[in-house]
């Protein structure tokens, strides 16, 4: 697992959160679930950007969201990408532990703000939420979401590629 601080440029990272964020424009979907559909314990909203090996959004949001992330990896192919936006709690719920893949992978996880919510590995591992921060796992590692306290919204950039 590698955690790397300020992954993009801080002009990059504030355009970035200016589309997710800023002016309410960026369309979030529903989900009943997190992880597995079986599991109820939170909803989220997300957004896809790339699943299946297509597109599933306009090209302005893959260009400025995926590319610059992308870029700043070592990859063969995008498998899928996602945009997560968690709702405030009053306590932290930890969300089922889950791999996001069958197939062999590598996990992009890039936190678009600060909150007390992080990333929980199934070891135990703790992945907090910091702006322009990313970790880069083995995909086959376990992990769940949990929700912040603090903040009305957690957003993150979900990146599986190979």
């Amino acid at each position: 697992m590698e955690i790397i601080k300020d992954f993009l440029s801080e002009e990059k990272h504030k355009q970035i959160k200016a589309m997710l964020i800023g002016n309410g424009a960026f369309p979030y979907y529903y989900r009943d679930s997190t992880a597995d559909k079986e599991d109820k314990s939170y909803f989220m909203f997300n957004h896809a950007l790339f699943f299946e090996n297509q597109p599933t959004t306009n090209s302005s949001n893959i260009l400025t969201i995926i590319l610059p992330l992308l870029s700043k990896v070592k990859h063969e192919q995008l498998i899928r990408a996602k945009v997560n936006l968690y709702t405030k709690t009053s306590e932290p719920i930890i969300t089922g532990f889950h791999i996001d893949q069958d197939e062999p992978h590598k996990v992009l996880l890039y936190s678009v703000n600060t909150n007390n919510g992080y990333t929980l590995f199934e070891n135990g591992d703790k992945v907090p939420s910091v702006a322009n921060q990313a970790v880069i796992f083995d995909g086959h590692l376990k992990h769940s979401s949990v929700t912040q306290t603090d903040e009305n919204i957690r957003v993150n950039i979900n990146i599986n590629y190979k």
